[in-house]
């Protein structure tokens, strides 16, 4: 088969592509529209963090959310309901600059037809730009993780009700 042929086969599966891509064994009944609203609440819940806009994290998180980083150590912690998410956040943001790097976001499964399982992979950079601490490890680093979330509807919105962080990296680690 020459080039144009294998593409013309690519163009005529890309219809196909995005049911193909949400399927799972166990969460067949995915729609798009689930699947499309799960990923988007997970990338705003890391663009709510990382512009520390944390009176909106109740937009993303429910009310009874219970985080727990503590796999990261020193870097981690366990907070339970909003207000201590919040509180815990913004101590441990501080005025550094944080990127989360959302790299993947899989439905393992959807429990209900409002409770999904799912899991996340990203690495987040605490940038603190100041030349003498670019290899000072306790200012800028990276960390690259999984968050194993339990995310529910509520009011039409899915919002984080548990998260189990887990290091993925060999362990906190200074980028540059």
């Amino acid at each position: 088969m020459h080039l144009p042929s294998l593409l013309t086969c690519a163009v005529a599966l890309l219809p196909f592509a995005n049911s193909l891509a949400i399927q799972h064994p166990k969460s067949s009944d995915v729609t798009a529209s689930t699947y499309n609203a799960l990923i988007q609440a997970g990338y705003k819940t890391a663009y709510t963090l990382d512009t520390k806009n944390y009176d909106a994290l109740g937009e993303v998180m429910t009310t009874d959310v219970v985080y727990d980083s503590t796999a990261l150590g020193k870097y981690g912690g366990r907070s339970v309901g909003l207000d201590e998410v919040k509180t815990s956040v913004a101590a441990a943001f501080g005025d550094d600059l944080v990127e989360h790097i959302v790299t993947n976001i899989y439905i393992m499964e959807l429990q209900t037809p409002t409770k999904a399982k799912v899991v996340t992979f990203c690495a987040i950079t605490y940038l603190y730009w100041a030349p003498d601490a670019l290899s000072d490890i306790t200012k800028t680093y990276r960390i690259w993780y999984k968050c194993d979330d339990i995310w529910v509807l509520q009011n039409g919105d899915w919002k984080m009700q548990y998260s189990y962080v887990t290091n993925m990296g060999p362990g906190v680690e200074a980028p540059y």
